[in-house]
């Protein structure tokens, strides 16, 4: 394919709750841990170094844990060959990627589209990269999916089952996603005026109107969520 200029997102600023779990009076940033000899940070933001035409790169990080970032992304910050810049995040992710947008967009950097990834998905692949940038320049914004295999039911807050679900038309959503950079920097100004809590950037390009295909996810791109995770 001919690659379109681009930017990555990666998220790294939240607080790891779940994955410290009644842990928390020694809370651990997942991102932090290490796999073999490096961090989850740095596994998940590599392979996007390797694909063309990237021209900027944003890692977002908590307050007050800008040095630990630098040290969990090592030889990355130095040996970059395109812009890579550490900001803070925000209160939520949906604060943080919007911080990372308005970052790029006041480097001047030309970019087309932007990829955004979360920082605890050290498993992500250059393919499936390639595949998700592929799709968004077809629909103007696109994320890998993954078809679900289980029953799905939905339950009552006391834990009972009230409705059985048609798993057939759902599909499970990962990162890296990708959109058309101008589109989704706008959709997310947009949603910083209004009174909804979006969970993930798809949600916020679609209520603005605009189209997110889906690629073929892949199994091994899970997230790291609890302790249990970080087993290969």
């Amino acid at each position: 394919m001919s690659f379109p200029p681009h930017g990555v997102i990666i998220t790294a600023a939240g607080t790891s709750t779940r994955f410290n779990g009644e842990a928390s009076h020694a809370p651990r940033k997942k991102e932090f841990e290490l796999l073999d000899d490096r961090s989850v940070l740095f596994y998940a933001t590599l392979p996007f170094l390797s694909i063309p035409e990237l021209k900027y790169v944003v890692v977002t990080y908590s307050e007050g844990l800008k040095e630990e970032t630098e040290m969990a992304l090592d030889n990355l910050l130095y040996t970059s060959e395109v812009p890579l810049q550490l900001v803070e995040g925000g209160a939520n992710r949906q604060e943080s990627v919007l911080r990372g947008l308005e970052a790029i967009e006041s480097s001047g950097t030309p970019i087309d589209y932007l990829l955004i990834h979360d920082g605890a998905r050290p498993w992500v692949s250059e393919g499936l990269i390639i595949s998700t940038l592929a799709t968004a320049t077809v629909f103007g914004g696109a994320a890998p999916a993954l078809y679900l295999h289980d029953a799905i039911k939905k339950v009552s807050p006391e834990g009972e089952i009230i409705d059985h679900i048609d798993r057939n038309s759902l599909i499970g959503i990962q990162t890296p996603q990708a959109f058309r950079f101008p589109e989704i920097l706008q959709a997310h100004l947009a949603a910083k005026n209004s009174n909804k809590y979006y969970f993930d950037d798809t949600e916020i390009y679609t209520d603005f109107g605009l189209s997110v295909g889906v690629c073929a996810g892949e199994r091994v791109n899970r997230k790291i969520t609890t302790m249990d995770d970080m087993e290969g």
